[in-house]
């Protein structure tokens, strides 16, 4: 039995491998946190002694010296609550993922309405701006015999989807009726100047 075995509940028994599964993550965080830059790194809130390591082990360049400083920043991640620093971790990373779905999403539409034609009534429910007669088009040459038009049309079967589907999601505000509008900017301090 280990003797850094403690936690609150003294009932309560966590493995060695446990413990060194949960210092490896920690580990691995750091060595993800080194991978931002020094800029992304300011919006973090980090001890100072974590920021430090950081920093130094962005000059390391030699292989054996930045893993030993992997291992010091895996430790100083122990000695500190960890989970803020992982939440703004995932925090920076979740745009890019929404941007990875809205691509695959794109992709589906793309495959869905080069396969069947019918789904551009479905994809014309979804995003009623889009226009039947251009997506009809585009269609009809990604069937074409010549390659050079099908690969083409594609492309922009991809591209003019593509326009749809990031404009809903990164979405322009919803537009409200003026009553609606002037209500909300009315505030219990300035409730007077509209009386």
């Amino acid at each position: 039995m280990s003797k850094k075995n403690l936690s609150d509940n003294p009932d309560e028994f966590i493995s060695n491998s446990q413990l060194k599964r949960d210092a490896q993550a920690l580990t691995d965080l750091g060595t993800k946190l080194l991978e931002l830059s020094l800029d992304q790194l300011g919006k973090f809130n980090l001890p100072t002694n974590l920021m430090e390591a950081l920093k130094v082990a962005k000059n390391i360049k030699k292989h054996g010296a930045l893993k030993r400083q992997k291992l010091y920043i895996g430790k100083i991640l122990r000695s500190v609550d960890a989970k803020p620093i992982e939440a703004q971790f995932e925090m920076l990373l979740s745009p890019h993922k929404e941007d990875v779905k809205q691509f695959h999403d794109v992709e589906k539409w793309r495959d869905a309405i080069i396969e069947d034609p019918n789904k551009i009534k479905e994809f014309l429910a979804l995003y009623p701006t889009a226009q039947r007669q251009s997506l009809s088009k585009i269609q009809r040459d990604t069937i074409n015999v010549n390659p050079q038009i099908s690969s083409r049309a594609k492309r922009k079967l991809f591209l003019y989807i593509k326009d749809f589907v990031f404009i809903q999601t990164k979405g322009a505000e919803p537009i409200l009726e003026p009553e609606t509008k002037i209500e909300s900017e009315v505030s219990p301090d300035n409730q007077d100047d509209f009386l």
